[in-house]
């Protein structure tokens, strides 16, 4: 049972809110706090003390292959576009290594190329065998994205459609009415 933040990074489950500015990211702060916040367990190097030298290693390491565009890890993030805000956020999840990702809307309010860039994220992390539960107001996308899409109607699985099927939009509409 997930009671907590604490809980859910233990068990290696991670949350990208589509509010981004208010529920994913500590805006005042630096890229490294807010991709630190989720690094504890992977940062650590004896019991509960966390090496610093590792947490700018593993910051530095997203910042780099997330392509986020910043003067360094030192940079606030309320002066970064809303796609390297975006990165930040996702990050903060790559980073501890989470198993499970529920990504919320997570190319709202974001660029083409940003867009492209968190596909191929989410493809690499279906590669390496993450749990993606992917959450959208874009049928495009679910239906571009999803192995499987589980339509929900009052509390209930209303329908279930596999990409073998090849879901369309309008099918998929047809079962949310």
């Amino acid at each position: 049972v997930i009671k907590n933040t604490r809980v859910a990074i233990n068990n290696r489950v991670g949350y990208l809110s589509k509010d981004r500015d208010t529920e994913s990211l500590w805006l005042a702060a630096s890229i490294l706090d807010n991709i630190k916040s989720t690094g504890y367990r992977v940062n650590r190097f004896f019991g509960p003390f966390i090496s610093s030298r590792k947490e700018k290693q593993y910051v530095d390491q997203q910042i780099q292959d997330l392509s986020i565009k910043c003067a360094s890890r030192y940079h606030a993030v309320d002066t970064l576009s809303g796609g390297n805000k975006q990165k930040v956020a996702m990050g903060k999840w790559l980073a501890a290594d989470a198993e499970i990702l529920i990504l919320d809307c997570p190319t709202r309010g974001v660029d083409v190329g940003v867009k492209a860039a968190i596909y191929k994220l989410i493809y690499e992390m279906k590669k390496a065998g993450k749990s993606i539960i992917l959450i959208s107001e874009e049928l495009p996308e679910l239906i571009g994205m999803s192995d499987r899409i589980l339509i929900m109607r009052e509390g209930q699985i209303a329908h279930e459609a596999l990409r073998t099927d090849q879901p369309t939009e309008s099918q998929l509409i047809h079962y949310m009415l």
